[in-house]
Parts: structure tokens; sequence; C-alpha cells
């Protein structure tokens, strides 16, 4: 569906640590909630990185799914996201984007399933201008899938599938998240560059047969653009996802971006947010 035109800011892209990037989002909810008196919010989006090895945790998983002492061998930080799912494991690999909308906006809505179909979509679009065939998972089909998951793969956020999250060859691709607050809609997504299965699951409380069976089911499951593009830096593969989203947005629902700055409020929010809700969990 064709909205009327629009603009939307578009934020920096970084490369941070986890407890910032998660903070981010929260800022940019913040954002939405206007002084009394001021124009109505704008939409905001960014594109974002974790510079350094972490996993991060749905609001529910427990920590009995992870090998401490792995953690440690391996340098990896414990975060929990305000999104629910499970484990998802973040590096300079996996690049995310945050969409933040207020109520106003057209592709605001309050049922939260009916919400991804749009974002999806977009993606699809912006996988075919980059040469990937891409599909959106449908609700019957996200849930037939859980049905039928084991308990291993369940603890593995991208082993999952969700409505309208992206597939690529018949391999989980884009994956999806969401947070609702007053001020509006935050939609998340993440798409690997590289999928290395065995980042993940040798941190999981399991025996190391099963670790192995497992990060080999998830790559039946989970495919990164590296396997679907032709070979280039993860600079030039970061940028291009970028631009072709953006192209999509403009076709799609006639959304310019605009280049801004986080507002003062803003940068508050995720100082804030980044030393309290999202620390990382004590070992």
């Amino acid at each position: 569906m064709m909205h009327p035109p629009t603009q939307w800011r578009q934020l920096p892209s970084t490369a941070a640590p986890a407890a910032w990037q998660l903070a981010g989002g929260t800022a940019m909810l913040t954002g939405l909630e206007p002084p009394d008196g001021a124009a109505p919010p704008r939409a905001v989006l960014r594109w974002y990185t974790m510079h350094a090895p972490a996993v991060i945790m749905g609001t529910g998983q427990p920590l009995s799914h992870f090998d401490t002492d792995a953690l440690h061998r391996h340098g990896v930080r414990l975060y929990r996201r305000s999104s629910g799912g499970t484990a998802v494991h973040t590096d300079p690999q996996l690049l995310m984007l945050d969409v933040a909308l207020p109520p106003n906006d057209p592709r605001y809505l309050f049922d939260v399933t009916a919400s991804y179909q749009w974002f999806g979509a977009a993606w699809v679009a912006a996988l075919a201008a980059l040469g990937i065939a891409a599909r959106l998972v449908t609700i019957e089909e996200a849930r037939s899938d859980t049905r039928a998951l084991d308990t291993h793969t369940r603890m593995a956020c991208y082993g999952g599938r969700s409505p309208y999250e992206v597939l690529a060859d018949e391999r989980k691709l884009v994956g999806l998240a969401q947070v609702r607050r007053k001020a509006g809609a935050l939609l998340q997504a993440g798409v690997y560059v590289d999928w290395r299965a065995a980042d993940l699951t040798r941190l999981f409380a399991i025996r190391a047969a099963e670790q192995a069976q497992l990060a080999a089911h998830l790559h039946t499951r989970v495919v990164g653009l590296a396997e679907l593009t032709p070979p280039e830096p993860r600079a030039t593969v970061l940028s291009r996802v970028q631009v072709a989203f953006a192209d999509a947005l403009e076709y799609l629902h006639g959304v310019a971006l605009v280049a801004d700055e986080w507002t003062a409020a803003e940068q508050a929010a995720l100082a804030h947010a980044a030393h309290t809700r999202y620390a990382a969990l004590p070992l």
C-alpha cells in the first residue's frame, strides 16, 4: 500500500558495545515523546552493529541455558533485551536495524503480529534489489514450525520462525523483534553477513555432541548474506543493504530518510539505560 510522502529521521550508523546498542532502542522510543505543544514526532531509523562478541537473551530466557565457563573462555558477555524470544549471538557480522514508529504513523498497527508485515515486505524488496530471492514466513507456517521445534533449537532465536520474518533459500535470513511502549513501537531486524552457528551453540550448557548437532541443524535453518551474494568486503555488504532498504522504503511507502543526530533527551535516555537496564549480566 502506498502511503503519503513523509520524512523519517535517520540516526548515524554505529558500532558500539552491546549495552549501548540495546539502550539505543529505548532512547529512540524516548524521542517519540515530544514536549507539550511540539510538533508530532517523526519515525526514526538507525543501523548498528556490536563491536565485540555478546549474547543477547530474550526477556524470559533462563540463565541456566548457558555455560558460564564457556562464556568466560570465549570472552562473551551476556545481556537481556526488552523483546521476547531467545538467544542471539552478536558481533560485527550481525547487522541490526531499529525503526521507532509513533502511533500517528500509518505503519503503526495495534495488532502486534500484523505490524511486522510491512517491515518484512520492505526487506524482501530490498533483498530483491541485491539479487536475493526471499519470501515472508506466513502466520500458519510460523505456528506449525514452532510446534515442531525441539528443546535445543528453541534456545537459539534464529532457530525459530515468526510471522513475516524473511527466508532465503528456505532458510531464515532476517529475524524480527518488537517492543511496545506508550510512545510508540520499536521494530527491530537483524541479518547476519556470515552465519556461524557454533559461535552460539558452544556457549550453551549442553554436551559437546549436542552442541555440534545443534550447530549443524541451525545451518540448515539459517543463512547469512555471504552465502547468497558474490564475495565482497563486509563494509561493502553493509552499505549495500542499507541503500537497498532505503530505496525499498521510498518505493513502497514514499518514505524519505533525512540524516539527523540524537537529541539531548535521547542521549540522556541512552546513557541511563546503558548503565542500568542493559548492563551486562553478572556471571
